[in-house]
């Protein structure tokens, strides 16, 4: 699907809160390599349990994909399996609602053993409860003789106990490679290093933040993580150790963005990832100060650390692209920008006394050559 409408059901949201929650789907569209051809709106109480927009805006909805030549629809909204196939029906094309969406995106991005793993694990936990009876009828086995004890196993049921074995086998590698992650923690503890996390919603600038502060050395260019001006540019955590000032050392973490509703089988999926975060000792939140939402963002991230168990880890909130304002008032946290650089000896300086470094400062002999040489070990488990 390279383009196609993006419809949903409006319920109780504003105004503003609908026409933010389109936008943010037609960005998951845009990372998807989808292109938004129209919107479409139903409003009402509660949802259709047939087609959630119901038969007439389904209707609607099929002529507008007409009208744009759009290759299907997109659902802002969580769809049932019965509903997917009613409005597949009912349009002759294609349709996806948002967490298949976000599957897709991460499907495309991953790139470790992990990330493919942890993608595939949420993929069958999103079929799982989407199994349609109506598919899977024909029986497996039938009893036989005077003491027929009824029909065997139904595809329908063959095909979740299927499902939930690959869910479980796939588990279990994933328990084998946070062993190993393990090991690397373990390692990470005994270097002694404050370990800090990069968090917020997604886009909000995490990347562009670990790279900037990787320049201030000037490091190579093969030590950074890609930067990109999309949503989940990031998947697979990244870890650097990086010198901020004398001998005072930090392990820097980057880590996957949060949207708002994130499905629980994502978060469940990349349990192994969003530990970085609950190991942490402090949490950089990293919020994009030019988006008018930045304050429903800001909310989300808090929601999500709640779901994670990790509210009680000290955070540092950290407002970026300052480049891209005209003023800014508030004073609870650290301004700047990850494109001009302004701001990041503020930032530094902060750490330091965060995490109380500031008795490390003096540097020893040597430490001008190392810091040219390898403080910046990659700590990626792959």
């Amino acid at each position: 699907m390279k383009s196609a409408v993006l419809a949903g059901l409006r319920t109780r949201e504003t105004d503003q809160s609908w026409a933010q929650k389109l936008d943010e789907a037609a960005l998951l569209c845009e990372a998807c390599g989808i292109e938004v051809k129209a919107r479409l709106t139903q409003k009402a109480q509660k949802g259709h349990p047939r087609t959630l927009i119901g038969s007439g805006k389904a209707a609607e909805l099929k002529q507008s994909c007409e009208a744009q030549s759009a290759e299907g629809a997109v659902f802002v909204n969580e769809l049932t399996g019965i509903q997917t196939r009613n409005l597949e029906q009912e349009i002759g094309l294609p349709v996806m609602d948002r967490s298949a969406l976000i599957l897709e995106i991460f499907a495309r991005r991953a790139r470790t053993r992990q990330a493919h793993l942890q993608v595939e694990a949420a993929r069958l936990a999103y079929q799982l409860p989407r199994l349609i009876e109506g598919q899977i009828h024909a029986d497996q086995q039938q009893g036989g003789g005077v003491r027929n004890r009824g029909a065997g196993e139904t595809r329908l049921e063959r095909s979740r106990r299927t499902i939930e074995k690959q869910i479980r086998d796939i588990r279990v590698e994933l328990e084998q490679l946070k062993l190993q992650q393990a090991v690397q923690s373990r390692r990470r503890r005994l270097s002694g290093l404050p370990r800090v996390c990069l968090i917020g919603y997604s886009n909000a600038g995490k990347s562009s933040l670990m790279n900037a502060l990787l320049s201030v050395r000037s490091v190579a260019p093969a030590k950074q993580v890609a930067a990109v001006d999309q949503l989940f540019a990031t998947l697979d955590s990244a870890t650097r150790r990086i010198k901020l000032a004398g001998r005072a050392e930090i392990l820097l973490s980057d880590t996957v963005g949060f949207v708002r509703d994130l499905p629980d089988f994502l978060l469940d999926a990349f349990e192994s990832t969003l530990q970085e975060i609950q190991e942490a000792d402090l949490l950089i939140e990293v919020i994009d100060a030019s988006d008018p939402q930045w304050e429903i963002q800001h909310e989300i991230v808090m929601q999500t650390l709640r779901r994670l168990h990790a509210l009680s880890i000290e955070r540092l909130t950290v407002y970026n692209k300052a480049d891209q304002i005209p003023q800014w008032e508030r004073q609870d946290g650290i301004l700047l920008s990850c494109l001009t650089g302004q701001g990041m000896d503020a930032l530094i300086g902060e750490l330091l006394v965060r995490l109380n470094l500031s008795a490390s400062l003096s540097p020893e002999i040597g430490d001008e050559f190392s810091a040219q040489v390898g403080y910046n070990e990659d700590e990626r488990g792959e």
